[in-house]
């Protein structure tokens, strides 16, 4: 489909924008020829144009370089047609993926018979959120729900204050004050573009965290915890990272990071395999490379275009050594009117596997982006694991609610709706599985549901899944699978 009608998400008009120089119709070759009413389709237009200029509106906050360094199209350049659809196209997905602004609005202006100037019109989020923090320390919200029936004990209580774009260069401040389950306290800041070309980037982090409950194993694929009257384990973080974008799709990370966890003794004579030959105590440096190609609509729900993420993590100790690679890879296609294809598939493998790990470095399906739909409650460790989704979504349901607020903002919040139905395959091996009866064999599971996504990459998952081992029920989730 040709950009200039794709209704609702880029407007064409027909008109002069204000410039600052008078135009008139006797400035066009010919009169007759030429109308601007009639540029509405790519299949009206066999003739290249010029881009003669490109102008911004809208970001109050964000600096003018960093909407810039997202737009494709450059002026003073032709473009035909059908190239000048794709480059606006992608100039949209790469703002919208800055995380930066609720909305992006590009319209064209007619100049002449061979010229237009391109207006981008942006709608800035809200950057500074002074909240309450409140979360589940518990991997998923059915595994909360469920097997501990929504213990407010087992949640996080605080507050936050969070700046997604401090000084309008999409810099990042985060600070946490937390109590509940367990005390931390957090500081992290993160500036993606410290240089001239906009390519190099630099974040600092520090953590310090103390909790009364101890993940020391796990039995017949459930995570055991161990709970003290006093503070069980005490963990602090100091980190610094490095980033390098040179193109629009590309990115590079080096984390590296200073770690030291201590856990009370009793909890080694539930497991000296923790930490390995019954340490109490563990002090390490890890060092992330990590390697980004995003060439979709949109990050947190993508309907077009695949992405690829994959790392190297490598753990400096003596006492917990490890070296492991991982990734991450999606693609969707639409291949009927609102319905959509998507594949995903993770990865992740632990050196040396000839070699026990330590079960602190054991943790393979079940966690974060790991896991299988309809196997929430379970966890296998292991050496290295694999997954395989494959889902399709058809977009049933779109509408758009007024802000009972007043907001320059957020005067609209807009709701989609996607029925989906979904299969995973997965499989994690362990050269001691112990009583684990997941490890070492082909994982299947599939179910059907609903997405609903709203602003700020929100996106709530209501799934009904059903696995190998006869067990079904419903599952929520709320995070994105990338």
């Amino acid at each position: 489909m040709c950009f200039f009608v794709i209704s609702g998400i880029y407007s064409v008009q027909a008109q002069q924008v204000n410039t600052g120089k008078n135009q008139s119709s006797t400035e066009l070759p010919d009169a007759n020829k030429f109308n601007p009413k009639k540029l509405q389709t790519c299949d009206d237009v066999d003739f290249p144009m010029i881009v003669r200029a490109i102008n911004v509106k809208g970001n109050r906050k964000t600096k003018l370089r960093i909407v810039e360094r997202e737009i494709a199209l450059k002026s003073g350049v032709i473009y035909e047609p059908l190239e000048l659809n794709r480059l606006i196209r992608l100039t949209r997905e790469q703002l919208m993926n800055t995380s930066l602004f609720v909305t992006i609005d590009i319209s064209i202006d007619t100049i002449t018979f061979e010229e237009l100037d391109v207006n981008i019109l942006v709608k800035e989020r809200w950057y500074l959120f002074p909240l309450p923090h409140f979360k589940i320390i518990d991997r998923n919200w059915n595994v909360w729900l469920n097997e501990y029936k929504g213990a407010l004990d087992r949640t996080e209580l605080g507050g936050k204050v969070i700046h997604n774009n401090m000084t309008g260069r999409n810099d990042k401040l985060n600070l946490y004050a937390i109590g509940g389950y367990s005390q931390q306290i957090q500081a992290n800041y993160y500036q993606p573009y410290f240089d001239k070309k906009l390519r190099q980037g630099f974040g600092v982090a520090f953590s310090y965290a103390r909790a009364r409950e101890v993940n020391y194993g796990t039995d017949s694929n459930k995570q055991q915890f161990f709970s003290l009257p006093e503070f069980g384990r005490e963990y602090m973080k100091a980190e610094v990272s490095y980033s390098y974008r040179k193109g629009s799709q590309m990115r590079s990370f080096a984390k590296l990071s200073y770690n030291r966890e201590k856990i009370d003794e009793s909890i080694i004579d539930l497991n000296p395999k923790l930490f390995g030959n019954g340490r109490s105590k563990v002090n390490f440096v890890d060092l992330f490379l990590n390697y980004q190609y995003l060439n979709v609509d949109f990050i947190p729900y993508p309907l077009r275009g695949w992405m690829v993420d994959v790392y190297a993590h490598k753990r400096f100790s003596s006492t917990i050594p490890m070296t492991q690679v991982g990734g991450r890879m999606q693609a969707t296609w639409r291949f009927a009117p609102k319905t959509y294809m998507n594949f995903q598939g993770a990865f992740a493998v632990t050196f040396p596997g000839k070699k026990e790990q330590p079960f602190y470095n054991q943790r393979m399906l079940g966690y974060r982006s790991l896991y299988l739909q309809g196997l929430e409650y379970y966890v296998v460790d292991g050496n290295m694991a694999g997954m395989l989704r494959s889902t399709l979504r058809r977009e049933v349901w779109g509408f758009t609610l007024k802000n009972l607020f007043r907001s320059k903002s957020h005067n609209n919040i807009p709701f989609q709706f996607f029925l989906k139905t979904y299969g995973n395959i997965g499989y994690a091996y362990s050269k001691d599985p112990g009583n684990s009866f997941m490890s070492n064999r082909l994982l299947s599971t599939a179910g059907f549901g609903l997405d609903i996504k709203t602003v700020y990459d929100m996106v709530l998952k209501l799934e009904y899944s059903f696995n190998q081992f006869g067990e079904h029920g419903f599952y929520i989730h709320s995070a994105t699978d990338f």
